[in-house]
């Protein structure tokens, strides 16, 4: 079944006429939520308490003042005693940085990642209790840092105490400027409980100020799952906020009391939900009125699961009623949904008792089919061999029929109610759909808003996915120069840069930076990603208008069409620019399914005996031999099966008598071609 979809969504008035036909099925867009989204639901706290140093295992420890010896930038991997969940998973291992933090997972954070929360490393999860680059000190003033850690308490309660001691507050190898606290992470068996715990520092030489920010809180298995804290320079470090964005941070100054350094006994704590939302939400097959999606199971194995659904990428609140009854599997099939629509879907587990998780916090986007109309009526014919045959069919109003000669690709062969085929030597099977046409659509940046360019014209454009297949039919540019005209060669090349199609076209470079529109119909053959619109040669000209880092945002989507991703130059896609081609105008058709229309080729019917000039065949039925009548005016003879398939020819006929003794019982068509051009056909039983 081959769909697009119908939208139009007018960047600026054109007036245009429909020359093309888009052939292309329905796709769905965002199709997974990869990673499970969990450390935002852990519930924070703050409280202040006692910072209780510990004597525990030393990892490691200063050996002097430089950069290599100061524990800058060391990652330690440690067992722990007991399992211990985060974000979902178990774990029985972390990775330890100097730098303020511990990770989980296989994938350990390199020695030199400072960004724990905004960082994009591969590891499961991190705690920041002081994320930013760091250092120790060695025997100033007889003070020598280490980092350590302990186990206390008893099972099934007992705690991992992880301790950066005497570590400076910003990275720095002064022997003569030197302020150094101390901090600890600690994990909670059972509970799970994540708490970092502070104590105050001190200048041990000096007394200049030393300000700057630190990230703290935790991140999941990736930096859009992170649930840190806020402070600005102008809000004590006591009184920080929930961070709004994985680059949130507190601010600090070792002097000033605002914002000021975490007093000792500081505790913050991180609680996990005791209800997960489930992760791995990816969507499924679409049709114009539903959609399937699925997901897999939470870790807190819930009883069902809620999901809600909306024309609107507004995420629902913990107070949003689902949109269907709980669902007690992994999967769903939404039911009454609008045509050509997109749908955000969220999804959370229900636990009982009012225990529900967080909504996923990325939804997964369908785009449902059109609703393309119907074929009413369909009439084959039959017709002799060497006849054409007319077939015919039926729609409603203001859509149109399109005829192939293939159930699926193909080629389109014909529009309209009926088509005529070529003069069949055999039955032969067509197919009929129809379609209702839309309206040319534009997508894509309208303008250039830079009045600077670029004069690279090899492979620069933009990246797009085709959705179903298309046409691209226009295209803005806007050259530069100091001539009067030039040319522009704008190529459409797959994602391995094989060129589709190709178009050299004159533009007018009287003005710099003239709109000149570009007739390229362009047609796209498949859904797919990356296909390329590319700039890849020009003449006559010095730049190309094109935006550097403002004024556009990707993706650019026509739904149930393309999008427009990134710009492509180099060697690989970059979202920090926009290049050359602005206002790309599209079209395309929702299209039904084929049905089949066949032209059978078969002299049954008694009318279908010709008796040219008296011209008699017989006996009939007979059984070796026939006798023609005025056989001097027969050239030829063709013999074809019931099938239409031609089974004997007899050249030169000179006698009356003709033998058909080799051929089966059956009935035949014999067509007799007669010497003034004219011919005739005959049904004839052999015994």
């Amino acid at each position: 079944m081959k769909k697009l979809y119908p939208f139009s969504f007018p960047r600026k008035r054109k007036t245009f006429n429909f020359k093309s036909i888009v052939l292309g099925f329905a796709m769905l867009i965002g199709g997974k939520e990869m990673a499970s989204a969990q450390v935002s639901a852990y519930t924070f706290s703050q409280s202040s308490g006692t910072y209780t140093p510990i004597t525990g295992t030393v990892l490691d420890a200063a050996t002097g003042n430089t950069s290599t010896t100061n524990l800058n930038s060391n990652i330690y991997p440690l067992s722990l005693p007991f399992d211990f969940v985060f974000n979902g998973t178990t774990y029985n291992s972390v990775n330890i940085s100097t730098n303020g933090f511990i990770t989980f997972g296989a994938t350990a954070p390199t020695a030199t990642t400072t960004s724990p929360i905004s960082g994009t490393s591969g590891y499961d999860g991190a705690v920041a209790a002081w994320g930013r680059d760091l250092g120790s000190v060695f025997d100033i003033n007889g003070t020598t840092g280490n980092i350590s850690w302990t186990t206390t308490g008893t099972a099934p309660n007992r705690e991992v105490v992880i301790q950066w001691k005497d570590f400076r507050a910003v990275y720095s190898t002064s022997t003569t400027n030197v302020y150094v606290f101390s901090f600890q992470v600690v994990l909670q068996e059972t509970s799970n409980i994540i708490k970092t715990i502070y104590n105050d520092g001190a200048f041990l030489v000096g007394n200049t100020a030393v300000s700057s920010t630190a990230q703290i809180g935790l991140r999941g298995s990736s930096n859009s799952d992170f649930n840190n804290r806020l402070n600005a320079s102008s809000l004590e470090f006591i009184n920080s906020t929930a961070g709004t964005s994985n680059s949130s941070s507190q601010s600090f100054n070792s002097t000033n009391a605002v914002p000021g350094m975490p007093p000792a006994g500081l505790t913050y704590s991180w609680t996990p939900p005791s209800c997960y939302a489930p992760s791995g939400l990816s969507a499924g097959a679409t049709a114009a009125n539903t959609a399937a999606i699925s997901w897999s199971a939470s870790p807190s194995a819930p009883g069902t699961y809620d999901v809600y659904y909306s024309t609107s990428n507004t995420a629902p609140t913990s107070s949003t009623p689902p949109s269907i009854p709980p669902v007690s599997g992994t999967s769903a099939t939404l039911n009454s949904l609008a045509p050509s629509s997109v749908y955000y879907i969220w999804v959370r587990s229900n636990c009982g008792s009012g225990n529900t998780s967080i909504w996923s916090l990325q939804p997964i986007q369908v785009i449902t089919q059109c609703q393309p109309p119907s074929v009413i009526t369909s009439s084959g014919a039959t017709v002799c061999p060497g006849q054409t045959a007319t077939l015919s069919a039926t729609t409603g109003s203001g859509s149109v029929l399109l005829w192939y000669d293939a159930s699926t690709g193909g080629n389109n062969i014909g529009t309209g109610n009926s088509y005529t085929t070529p003069a069949l030597a055999s039955t032969t099977d067509y197919w009929v759909s129809a379609a209702t046409i839309g309206s040319d659509s534009y997508v894509g940046k309208d303008a250039p808003t830079a009045t600077t360019g670029n004069s690279t014209f090899t492979d620069y454009g933009l990246v797009f996915d085709a959705y179903s297949q298309m046409t691209i039919k226009e295209v803005d540019v806007y050259p530069m120069g100091s001539g009067t005209t030039g040319t522009v060669t704008i190529n459409l090349k797959n994602s391995s840069g094989t060129i589709l199609a190709t178009k050299t076209a004159t533009v007018n470079v009287t003005t710099a930076g003239v709109l000149n529109t570009i007739t390229l119909d362009f047609n796209v053959p498949a859904a797919g990603n990356d296909y390329r619109l590319v700039v890849d040669g020009a003449s006559g000209i010095s730049n190309l208008r094109r935006e550097i880092s403002s004024g556009f945002t990707y993706p650019y989507v026509l739904p149930g069409i393309c999008s427009i991703k990134a710009a492509r130059f180099g060697s690989s896609p970059s979202q920090s620019y926009y290049y050359y081609l602005y206002n790309w105008k599209v079209s395309g058709i929702c299209e039904s399914d084929r049905t089949m229309v066949t032209a059978t080729v078969n002299c049954l019917s008694t009318s279908e005996v010709n008796t040219k000039d008296a011209m008699k065949v017989y006996p009939n039925p007979f059984r070796d031999r026939v006798t023609i009548t005025d056989n001097e005016k027969v050239k030829s003879i063709q013999v074809f099966d019931a099938l239409g398939r031609m089974v004997k020819t007899i050249d030169n006929v000179t006698s009356k008598e003709i033998d058909l003794g080799d051929l089966n019982s059956g009935l035949y068509v014999l067509t007799l071609s007669m010497k003034d051009g004219s011919s005739t056909h005959v049904k004839a039983i052999k015994k």
